[in-house]
């Protein structure tokens, strides 16, 4: 256990790794605080969610309605009093105000009378949902995208069944009302592309880049400081690369929590989640482009959240066993790092290459290039070549196969290496 320890000790106490961790932690938080401008405003639908509740009902609906009328009739009556004007809606207020008018009323006015604006749309959106919902046909989407990616003969019909599987998902969901809860507008605020889009490819990005460095500077010291003679004739022997691999292990798992934390807390500080945590990822609100957020499965968004952070828990795990692999044969850590991004764009771009009539070009798509890519559309039914059901699970099974072979014949050619 010493030996492992002091392993991870040469990638974690490496200037470089250090310097890139500290680095990119600080742009992390660069990032949330940048996009912290509207975070007041987001406080409304907690609010909206602490009274009525996460879920939609109509009781809830007219309810909430019926208590904006109050701050309604104050609006009217300040507005009436200083510019001699009434409105129907606080919308209509804030469509007239101009720099001129807006002296006449105090901040602390124009708060509250935004803040009844805030939920005067939450509750034309609400109302929206139900015909917007129905006009979605999935099985027309489906050719849509068949024809959009140029799919024909089996792969088109893979991906059609696909489709056909996920219209009894959204049918079922819209018999459920699933859609009905309060979420973060997704339109204006976009929390599921700031959270999952933007934070969660950032921090794969940088935690990657950190496990291929720290992997194959563990792999590859000896061999760069011209020690492996000595090492791999002492006592331990060749041995001592499994120690390697498992000090890899340890130290992916280090950087990428690292990172993760610090990223995390950095947002659920800047942002107030609290009476959400056990609403829906696919409440109508959470629609940020063309289509909503719609999951195979009915998640909470703390159960999503979770599962984001292991499948990147896991796929940096895998990309530490590939650049063990690679470094073991390579033994260096400049040509392993190229080659790893080689791979890795390779991999990524390969299936715009694949005719659309070859099976091989849907097959190509489970890739971990594509997965970490694309954080937001986990476990969604929207994400094109790649909304099978079972997407991630299948990718991430796929290859730790076979990046656990790669490592087992690295392991095994390494026994007969020659390392002078």
């Amino acid at each position: 256990m010493r030996i492992i320890l002091l392993e991870c000790k040469k990638a974690l106490s490496s200037p470089i790794i250090l310097a890139l961790l500290l680095l990119f932690s600080a742009w992390n938080v660069f990032l949330v605080y940048d996009s912290s401008d509207f975070k007041e405003e987001l406080g409304v639908v907690n609010q909206i969610a602490k009274k009525y509740g996460t879920q939609i009902t109509d009781e809830s609906l007219l309810k909430l309605e019926d208590d904006l009328q109050p701050g309604l009739s104050h609006l009217n009556s300040v507005t009436q009093k200083k510019s001699g004007q009434t409105f129907e809606h606080a919308s209509d207020f804030f469509a007239q105000l101009n720099y001129e008018n807006q002296e006449l009323f105090t901040s602390k006015e124009l708060q509250s009378f935004y803040e009844l604006h805030l939920k005067e749309m939450y509750v034309g959106m609400a109302k929206s949902f139900d015909p917007t919902y129905a006009k979605f046909n999935i099985n027309k989407m489906g050719e849509e995208a068949i024809n959009g990616s140029r799919l024909s003969g089996t792969a088109a019909e893979m991906l059609r069944n696909e489709y056909t599987k996920f219209a009894t998902r959204f049918e079922e969901l819209k018999k459920n009302k699933e859609y009905m809860h309060w979420f973060f507008a997704g339109k204006p605020y976009a929390m599921h592309s700031l959270l999952f889009r933007t934070l969660f490819i950032t921090v794969l990005i940088e935690a990657m880049i950190l496990v291929v460095l720290s992997t194959a500077l563990i792999t590859n010291f000896e061999f760069e400081n011209r020690t492996q003679l000595v090492t791999y004739t002492a006592r331990r022997g060749r041995k001592l690369m499994l120690d390697k691999f498992i000090a890899s292990l340890i130290t992916t798992s280090i950087i990428t929590l690292f990172l993760l934390i610090i990223t995390l807390a950095s947002f659920f500080m800047a942002f107030d989640y609290s009476y959400l945590w056990k609403t829906v990822i696919s409440s109508g609100f959470n629609w940020d482009y063309n289509f909503p957020y719609v999951p195979w499965w009915d998640f909470s968004f703390l159960t999503y959240l979770l599962l984001a952070i292991i499948i990147s828990y896991i796929c940096m795990l895998l990309f530490s066993t590939f650049t063990f692999s690679l470094s073991v044969m390579l033994k260096n850590s400049y040509f392993t790092f190229i080659l790893f991004a080689v791979i890795f764009i390779a991999l990524f771009i390969l299936p715009a290459f694949i005719p659309g009539s070859l099976q091989l070009k849907i097959l190509a798509g489970f890739n971990l290039s594509s997965l970490v890519l694309n954080p937001h559309q986990w476990w969604m039914g929207t994400g094109g070549l790649t909304m099978f059901k079972y997407y991630e699970v299948s990718t991430i099974l796929a290859w730790t196969v076979i990046f656990a072979i790669c490592c087992y014949v690295a392991l095994k050619k390494f026994a007969k290496l020659d390392i002078s």
